[in-house]
């Protein structure tokens, strides 16, 4: 029992009958912890109050809320960054840095890490002597501030590579990855991983080891100093990782580069000339626009995490999803089952086909036990999920399932036909979904006796690497419905976008008038690798048409057909895609689309065109124009603009930031842009409208909308 404890708002001071003192906090009116301006204050006054006396044999810093030491900086205090001066960014470093430095400036401190340990709590944590870490699954530890476009500003890129060398400290944080308990263990990071419930007696030996010796002041003294490299070893940490950055980014990104000069600079140096390099760094990082991007694509990502999916009127709690089902075992089904194995359901898989079911097991088990810390499947783990995965011939087997994604064939009757038996199949509560990327909802409800259950649950492929989930709404869907999709989308770790049922949904309709473009570039004559490469120097992934080829040319013609069908006024159905699906060209699968490939299937390689590329296209040419490079990039991504003006518009989506987080997630837009309309403001609408004047020939697609039209005239931006 503490001998006497005193309360701050997010602290508490216990004073233990051994001379140790806790640290123990809890930060009021958020689901993690996280550094407020209230925790620094908290902390620097008992800290004040332990230098007063007694003095204490040593202090430990841990937690009070399970799962989470600190989850970083308070997002409202990052928020402000852009728009604070340089020099006073600069001070705000060094001012959380010396607050940290009082952990290890007398007697011996230890952090408790269970739960996350991110950002500025991982800093926290290497401000202490010693770390203790867990073996619990959500453990882990991270410097994610590249993601933000930063670096670490309270001493992380400081005691980081002093720890673990400047190496290890490079990658930890230019990646931004987080490791967990056992791996930070063998990286040198913590002293200790041990079961929660001997986290703290763990810290309290590590206390009474280093009393009885001198481990905390030669690690104090390490710390302090510079980091033994030879310059060979620099030479080839630099260049090395400099290269590797570059595949990673595309130098678009200031941060990874900036995080790499100011470890190797700062580990050349005492640690508090280190300090004042770190500072500086971040200051400069903080006022770039990219930082500005991927911090609005932070907070967007924050909202979605707390949005129920349904407005104000999600007041209430989502019912839970406790066990999943899904019918059909193809590659999206699999998918969608690997992932639901691997959020920890007990998960129903159904397909008629026995053959192809048994085919698939092996394939969801590796799947859902891929570990991306080690980025190969856990041989373990999958032995242990088998137990976890039940495999049937018949719906009969879903009668326990309060939750069923159907993901069978593309075709509208087929899936009523599985619907309908489904609904038979499961309680009367069952939530039924379909995994679509085409098919009305309303059409499909149609087969449906409770139409209020059903929904839309459009996974993308590969199902674990796409975080976005599109939940569409029919317009018989109810509320719970909606919000207990979106809350499970969630726990499977999906980003879920409601969208009213339409066709096209959000992503595609986006998306084709991309594709369609690049299409009559292609028939303008422009070759195909130059509209690519315009595109990947914007920032996307892969192009366009190398898109195609990938997605397959046949997938793309009947999604074409689709939504040239409802908005063919500005995306008609090219005669290209039909030509090269008849010509057996249908892109990687086939070893040829419009490009011609070294091998088939998804690891095939561009081998370059060919002149059967050329003799099809010859056959549908458009007249060429004049072009250039900034006008390949108008054409690709104006129209994108144009036609998410229209969805939000047409109330397709409740939101801008939902598109934002859509065309991201889903089609790769780059976020150091920060969006499609934070891209759009960073030219501003009058602009938009100058661009869009050249190209008024070639149709409605290329026409402004009212709405830009409006925000042009009234100088306003697409993000308010």
């Amino acid at each position: 029992m503490p001998a006497t404890a005193r309360e701050f708002p997010t602290l508490a001071l216990e004073r233990q009958a051994d001379g140790t003192v806790e640290l123990t906090f809890v930060v009021p009116d958020y689901r993690h912890n996280v550094i407020t301006r209230q925790v620094l204050t908290d902390l620097a006054a008992a800290l004040d109050e332990l230098a007063r006396g007694p003095r204490p044999r040593g202090l430990i810093l841990r937690s009070g809320r399970e799962g989470s030491f600190f989850a970083g900086a308070d997002l409202d205090r990052l928020d402000t960054l852009p728009t604070l001066p340089v020099a006073e960014v600069g001070r705000l470093c060094d001012a959380g840095k010396e607050l940290f430095a009082r952990l290890s400036a007398d007697w011996p401190t230890v952090a408790v890490i269970d739960g996350a340990c991110l950002g500025g709590g991982l800093e926290l944590a290497l401000a202490c002597d010693l770390r203790v870490a867990t073996t619990a699954p959500h453990t882990s530890l991270g410097l994610p501030e590249v993601k933000l476009g930063l670096l670490p500003g309270w001493g992380g890129t400081v005691r980081l590579p002093r720890l673990i060398g400047p190496g290890p400290a490079v990658e930890l944080a230019a990646s931004g990855e987080p490791v967990d308990g056992p791996a930070a263990l063998r990286l040198g990071l913590v002293d200790a991983c041990v079961p929660p419930e001997a986290a703290l007696e763990s810290a309290r030996r590590l206390l009474a080891i280093s009393a009885a010796g001198d481990l905390v002041a030669r690690r104090r003294q390490a710390m302090a100093a510079p980091v033994p490299l030879d310059h060979a070893e620099r030479d080839f940490l630099a260049a090395t990782a400099a290269a590797v950055m570059l595949g990673r980014t595309g130098g678009r990104y200031p941060a990874p580069p900036a995080i790499l000069e100011t470890i190797l600079a700062g580990s050349a140096v005492a640690a508090a000339e280190a300090a004042r390099l770190e500072s500086t760094a971040f200051a400069q990082l903080a006022a770039t626009p990219v930082a500005a991007s991927l911090l609005r694509v932070f907070r967007i990502g924050e909202r979605n995490r707390r949005d129920p999916g349904v407005g104000e009127r999600g007041a209430a709690e989502p019912r839970s999803i406790v066990a999943p089902g899904v019918v059909g075992a193809g590659i999206m089904g699999a998918g969608i089952a690997a992932a639901s194995l691997r959020a920890g359901f007990a998960t129903t898989l159904v397909d008629v086909n026995a053959d192809a079911l048994a085919a698939s097991v092996p394939g969801i088990l590796e799947e859902a036990a891929w570990n991306r810390l080690t980025k190969r499947s856990d041989p373990a783990a999958a032995l242990a999920l088998a137990g976890r995965l039940q495999t049937a011939t018949g719906l009969a087997a879903l009668g326990g399932c309060d939750l069923v994604v159907e993901s069978v064939l593309e075709r509208t009757d087929l899936k009523q036909q599985v619907l309908a038996e489904i609904e038979r199949a499961v309680a009367p509560d069952a939530i039924i979904a379909t995994n679509t990327s085409t098919n009305p909802i309303a059409k499909l409800a149609e087969a449906l006796a409770e139409p209020a259950r059903f929904c839309g649950m459009h996974f993308f492929n590969p199902v674990r690497r796409m975080v976005l989930v599109e939940v569409i709404r029919g317009p018989a869907t109810s509320d719970a419905t909606v919000a207990a999709v979106v809350a499970h989308a969630k726990r499977l770790g999906k980003c879920p976008v409601v969208v009213r049922d339409s066709p096209g949904f959000l992503v595609n309709r986006v998306l084709m008038p991309y594709l369609h473009e690049a299409v009559e570039m292609v028939r303008e004559g422009i070759e195909p690798a130059r509209i690519d490469r315009v595109a990947r120097g914007f920032g996307m992934p892969m192009g366009p048409l190398e898109l195609y080829d990938m997605i397959g040319l046949d997938t793309a013609f009947y999604a074409g057909l689709v939504l040239s069908a409802a908005y063919g006024d500005r995306i008609e159905a090219s005669p290209l895609i039909p030509a090269f699906v008849k010509a057996g060209r249908l892109g990687r699968k086939t070893g040829a689309g419009f490009y011609r490939f070294q091998g088939t299937g998804p690891k095939a390689r561009i081998s370059g065109s060919d002149a059967e590329t050329a003799r099809i296209v010859a056959r549908y040419a458009l007249p060429a124009r004049e072009t250039t490079d900034r006008t390949i990039a108008d054409r690709l991504f104006l129209p994108m603009l144009l036609e998410a003006l229209r969805v939000l518009d047409e109330g397709i989506v409740r939101d801008g930031r939902d598109v934002d987080l859509a065309v991201i997630h889903a089609l790769g837009f780059p976020p150091f842009r920060g969006g499609l309309f934070a891209w759009a403001d960073s030219l501003g609408a009058a602009q938009i409208v100058r661009r869009l004047e050249p190209l008024a020939d070639l149709g409605v697609r290329m026409h402004p909308t009212e709405w830009l039209l409006a925000i042009a005239r009234a100088g306003g931006r697409f993000t308010d």
